[in-house]
C-alpha cells in the first residue's frame, strides 16, 4: 500500500489505483457513489453492483448463491476472488482503464479481513471516511429510502438498528486499520452538492497528478 509516483506493478493481475469510500448506513454512501459514477475519469465499484452482476452459473456465482440461500454473508477470501474477476472483467471490456480512471471501492473492503486481502492488489491514495455525529439522522434516511424504494424489510427498526451494528463492529475498524494520514474526513451532515464538493475536493488534485486526462 503505498502512495507514490511508481509504476502499477503486477501480484496475480493488475494493481488497481484507488479511493476507498466508507461510512455507515443513510450516511449518503449510495448518493455519492452514483454521483461519482458519472464523472469522466472515475470508476466506481460498488459491493452490491459486483454481486448482483455476477454470472449464477459461474463457480464464484453458484458460492455467491449457496451462501445468499440461507442468509449468510460470503466469506472474505471468496468476496476478493469476486472482485478481482469481476475487475478484470471490466478492464476486458475497456468499460475501467486502469490508466486513466481513479477507482472508486465502495462497500469493499468491508472488514479488516477483507482490507489485508485486497492490500496486495490496490495501491491506495486515500480513505474517505464520511461522518454524520446525529446517528437518529441516518436512521430516518434509512427507513425513508427504504419506503421509497419500496424495500418494506429495511424499513424496519430491527433491521436499521443491526445494520448500524453491524457497520460499528466490522467496517468502521478500517478507520484505525489504515494510516492516518490517508483518512479524509467528510462532514456528511449537509446537503449532498456540498459532500461532493468535499470528495471532489480529494479526488481532483489525485486525478492531476496520477492519471492520464480521460477521454471526453
Amino acid at each position: 500500500m503505498t502512495t507514490d509516483k511508481s509504476p502499477l506493478h503486477e501480484v496475480d493481475g493488475l494493481c488497481y489505483q484507488a479511493v476507498i469510500l466508507v461510512g455507515p448506513p443513510g450516511v449518503g454512501k449510495g448518493t455519492q457513489g452514483k454521483l461519482l459514477a458519472g464523472i469522466p475519469g472515475i470508476f466506481h465499484v460498488s459491493s452490491g453492483d459486483m454481486f448482483r452482476e455476477l454470472d449464477v452459473n459461474s463457480k464464484c456465482g453458484q458460492i455467491f448463491q449457496q451462501y445468499a440461500g440461507i442468509g449468510k454473508l460470503v466469506p472474505d477470501h471468496i468476496t476478493i476472488k469476486i472482485w478481482q474477476d469481476y475487475m478484470a472483467a471490466k478492464v476486458h471490456e475497456q468499460v475501467y482503464r486502469p490508466e486513466s480512471d481513479l477507482l472508486i471501492l465502495d462497500g469493499i473492503p468491508r472488514n479488516i479481513a477483507q482490507a489485508g486481502l485486497i492490500g496486495p492488489y490496490i495501491k491506495l491514495f486515500k480513505v474517505i471516511y464520511m461522518v454524520c455525529e446525529d446517528r437518529e439522522v441516518m436512521f430516518r434516511r434509512i427507513r425513508g429510502r427504504s419506503l421509497k424504494e419500496n424495500r418494506i424489510d429495511d424499513s424496519e427498526e430491527i433491521v436499521v438498528r443491526y445494520r448500524w451494528d453491524v457497520y460499528k463492529r466490522e467496517t468502521e475498524p478500517l478507520i484505525d486499520y489504515y494510516p492516518q494520514d490517508l483518512i479524509r474526513i467528510i462532514d456528511a451532515d449537509t446537503t449532498a452538492a456540498d459532500v461532493l464538493h468535499q470528495i471532489l475536493s480529494t479526488l481532483v488534485p489525485i486525478q492531476k497528478n496520477y492519471f492520464k486526462p480521460p477521454v471526453m
